[in-house]
């Protein structure tokens, strides 16, 4: 008997989203997704005020093509929702400077930056997640939830796709704990899929970032866009497409491993995958091109520590600097190093004395600063 096969669609993208949405839908078999009347969440990736032509986050464009979209299919009430990275003092800035909200007003629906509330709590979910785990309440009480991601490469989790998009659901303590206080980001985000189940999942790759991501690489035109019903398999398909085998990346490893996800049950349609296929410049890869001599210590440092140091670092090196000939310490990583420096909140507590930068991240205009007092010398 034929296996019941999850559809992950793939089509080429310009950025022209009105026409491409609703083929997309369709070859995803998710044509009938909304019932007349009933309420849509679209979850877009806005992790920082980052304009949607560095690959950094969603084009606005495809989130208002996908509300005209499931206004045509009958949709009732419609919201978008996002939570930037951790301890952002004002997150309704992301989708007034990304051109979000702008997009979304425009096409009469409701905005909101997830930080401002209610949660839902679920304790001792998982020995995988905090002991508290708190997920936006919207994403429960509306009908369905689209989830929109931007294909990109990551420093922790190689790639992040549909699912670690849902990290933008749970509260910034949370964000944080899954750095630093869980003992895997990646078998976190897992696990937190398995309490979230978007009804459609979105990856663009129209543009997307390569190198340093998720905030510091480089745009990558791809040219193409993968929906499916089932986000573990979307992430498989765009992954591949990426250049990344399956064990290549945790989270998927990882799903395969708990039974969420196996090629083997996946039907790709729509373009091929194997002539789209190309290979993305990996985070650490970038890092050894562009910052040579680099020793970092950031384990357990959550990415927005990590990213706005590396910002900071190739600044100094554009500017004709070089990095430090030391060991650099983020997060909880323990260093006896003597010369180590230490950037960072996190950092602090174990700075004993040595050179310090405070922040939780540490600004990148003042991390420009710091590092360039301990640059190598000839």
């Amino acid at each position: 008997m034929r296996r019941n096969l999850f559809p992950v669609a793939i089509l080429h993208s310009d950025g022209e989203y009105a026409e491409v949405v609703p083929q997309l839908v369709r070859l995803a078999e998710a044509q009938d997704l909304i019932g007349a009347g009933e309420s849509v969440l679209i979850k877009p990736n806005l992790h920082m005020e980052q304009h949607w032509t560095t690959g950094g986050t969603v084009n606005p464009g495809l989130v208002g093509a996908l509300i005209e979209w499931a206004k045509e299919r009958g949709a009732g009430r419609i919201m978008v929702a996002d939570g930037p990275y951790m301890s952002h003092p004002h997150p309704e800035n992301v989708f007034v400077e990304t051109g979000m909200a702008e997009v979304v007003e425009a096409q009469g629906a409701e905005w909101t930056a997830m930080p401002r509330g209610p949660y839902r709590s679920f304790d001792n979910a998982s020995e995988h997640l905090p002991p508290r785990l708190e997920i936006s309440e919207l994403v429960f009480e509306f009908d369905r939830l689209i989830n929109v991601a931007v294909m990109k490469t990551h420093l922790d989790c190689q790639v992040t796709l549909g699912m670690k998009n849902l990290k933008g659901c749970i509260s910034s303590a949370n964000k944080g704990a899954f750095h630093y206080e869980v003992p895997d980001i990646n078998r976190a985000i897992v696990a937190l899929n398995r309490l979230m189940t978007p009804d459609l999942t979105i990856v663009d790759g129209t543009l997307g970032m390569e190198g340093i991501g998720p905030g510091t690489g480089t745009v990558a035109n791809f040219g193409h866009i993968f929906a499916g019903r089932h986000t573990p398999s979307v992430d498989v398909i765009a992954a591949a497409a990426m250049g990344f085998e399956l064990d290549e990346v945790p989270v998927l490893k990882f799903a395969r491993e708990q039974g969420m996800v196996s090629p083997d049950d996946i039907r790709v349609v729509g373009e091929e995958l194997e002539r789209i296929r190309r290979r993305f410049e990996r985070a650490h890869e970038a890092m050894l091109r562009e910052l040579p001599g680099l020793h970092l210590c950031a384990e357990g440092a959550c990415s927005s520590c990590k990213l706005n140091v590396i910002r900071a670092l190739r600044d100094n090196v554009r500017a004709g600097g070089a990095v430090p000939d030391c060991c650099i310490v983020m997060g909880k990583t323990a260093c006896e190093d003597g010369e180590a420096i230490f950037l960072g909140k996190c950092a602090g507590e174990q700075a004993a004395g040595r050179p310090h930068l405070p922040g939780c991240p540490p600004r990148v205009e003042k991390a420009r600063e710091f590092l360039a007092q301990f640059a190598a010398r000839e």
